[in-house]
């Protein structure tokens, strides 16, 4: 299909005014592409072809997320690797140089700069939407104990929520893990400032998912909250699930993600040799949720499911229809800036692979030049055009 797009835009395809041709049939020969990489080429035929992408009358199916690669020093450019298209593109994106980006399924980042402001972005599009900025979160920390402006959020995460039933409608909710004590607050885009989260366990936030129409929230040692931000009462997380506890056994990093109508919980477990500074992933483990017993279950297949974490918003994708995409494997990325920056100075590994759930094996990610930063490394991002 894309080989007819790019055919049709060469002028010796003359025998026939495909300019011409009624916008329905346009529409539905756009919807048989499934990546944006696919239809932005037809959409760059002609000005008829054109405006189905200006109308944003098209339905994208399975994609493969891009990887964003680190920003590079003096340069406007940001790499994304297709493994759709095998193919790295190069995109001038002056608008988030020098910010600390998060990635996210629903094709946004969420930006963070010296200046302090904070912004959704779309990569594609190139359309900002302004977040109450840094000094606007509740709680900042006490004077000794000012956070540089690139660590002071841990993660950022955008939800797409409903607003109605007929599923014409809906809302970006951005929750955010911040400060020293990982606290949780979220806006929306139009807010003023960051609304607290108050959290009834105490202990600090690893990472939020939506599940069935609600917002969920992971915990240090396996507990997890249920987020309750809209009603009457001040937004609370209450406990739902019972910790791990020693169960977790030596963990780096704690993900939720949804899954085929499960929620579950990833471990990512590392092994460190602290007088190098050297960091490696070595072993994942899985759990779904119970909610008849508020109780984890350890997972040992994911089935055709491939999950895919890091500095990002945790997604999992059927790989039955997308090119190139290994079932019951963990794509992942590095998740820490500190580990990222060590990474240069030491001249060693980067922390990305693709993990292998049957046989525990870990193979290469991406192979291609990337430039570590103290503030910017590799993170998904789903390409979209809203």
């Amino acid at each position: 299909m894309i080989f007819l797009a790019r055919s049709l835009s060469n002028r010796r395809c003359s025998m026939a005014d495909w300019t011409q041709l009624p916008y329905d049939l346009i529409t539905t020969i756009a919807n048989y592409l499934t990546s944006v990489e696919d239809f932005l080429a037809f959409s760059s035929v002609c000005r008829s072809w054109r405006s189905v992408y200006s109308n944003k009358n098209w339905t994208p199916g399975p994609q493969f997320p891009w990887l964003m690669l680190s920003e590079k020093r003096n340069d406007e450019t940001r790499g994304f690797f297709s493994f759709d298209q095998s193919k790295l593109y190069e995109l001038a994106l002056p608008e988030i140089r020098g910010r600390r980006c998060w990635g996210s399924s629903h094709g946004w980042l969420v930006t963070a700069g010296f200046d302090l402001e904070i912004e959704l972005f779309n990569p594609v599009t190139r359309v900002r939407i302004a977040l109450p900025p840094q000094f606007e979160f509740p709680k900042q920390p006490k004077m000794g104990m000012v956070l540089d402006w690139s660590r002071f959020v841990y993660k950022a995460i955008v939800i797409k929520r409903l607003l109605d039933s007929r599923k014409i409608d809906d809302e970006y909710v951005v929750m955010a893990i911040y400060g020293l004590e990982r606290r949780l607050a979220f806006a929306r885009p139009g807010y003023n400032s960051w609304v607290a989260v108050k959290n009834s366990s105490c202990a600090s936030f690893r990472d939020v998912a939506y599940f069935e129409g609600c917002i969920f929230a992971l915990c240090e040692m396996g507990s997890l909250l249920l987020c309750e931000i809209d009603g009457p009462d001040a937004p609370r997380a209450v406990q739902i699930g019972s910790p791990l506890g020693y169960d977790l056994g030596r963990w780096d990093q704690l993900y939720l993600v949804e899954s085929s109508g499960d929620l579950l919980m990833v471990i990512r477990h590392d092994y460190d040799i602290w007088t190098e500074y050297y960091y490696e992933t070595v072993d994942f483990t899985v759990y779904k949720f119970n909610f008849d017993t508020g109780n984890w279950t350890e997972v040992k297949d994911l089935g055709d499911r491939a999950l895919f974490v890091g500095h990002c918003c945790s997604m999992s994708l059927s790989t039955s229809n997308i090119v190139n995409c290994q079932p019951n494997s963990i794509y992942f990325t590095v998740d820490k800036l500190k580990r990222w920056w060590i990474y240069e100075v030491k001249q060693t590994g980067r922390d990305m692979g693709i993990y292998n759930m049957a046989d525990k094996s870990i193979k290469n990610l991406y192979s291609g030049v990337d430039s570590p930063s103290y503030y910017s490394c590799p993170i998904w991002v789903m390409p979209a055009l809203s």
